[in-house]
């Protein structure tokens, strides 16, 4: 899935023009936008790269611009040595409810309906009388 969105974005960063921006910073212009990439921060105006954790057009184009490899900008939860770490222990099963141990604090109840200040508003009846 996430090479699928990579390869995409590739494509899509084919598209773009760059420039340089001093230090990590590049701004690309994709069509009628403009976008600043910050790569110190891994960062882009567009905000699918933090979102996503996965480099946006933007990114890789500047990454590319850097002779980067941008592949390596994935961020680590879509490796699969990140998926097995998470799921090397088994997973406990969870007692039935009635095995839960009883609460201690009070039920919470809804809080009593007040009268709204102000006027009432009018019916459907009032205003077809006037």
């Amino acid at each position: 899935m996430a090479m699928m969105v990579f390869n995409t974005n590739v494509i899509r960063s084919m598209q773009c023009n760059i420039e340089w921006n001093g230090d990590d910073g590049f701004e690309v212009l994709e069509g009628v936008y403009k976008h600043t990439v910050n790569l110190g921060q891994q960062k882009c105006s567009c905000r699918s790269w933090k979102l996503k954790g996965i480099p946006c057009a933007h990114g890789i184009i500047a990454l590319n611009h850097l002779n980067m490899d941008a592949s390596q900008a994935i961020s680590s939860w879509y490796r699969k040595e990140t998926y097995l770490k998470t799921y090397s222990r088994f997973i406990q099963p969870v007692s039935n409810m009635k095995m839960w141990p009883e609460r201690r604090n009070s039920i919470v109840e809804p809080l009593e309906a007040r009268q709204m200040l102000g006027r009432p508003p009018k019916t459907e009846e009032e205003k077809l009388v006037k």
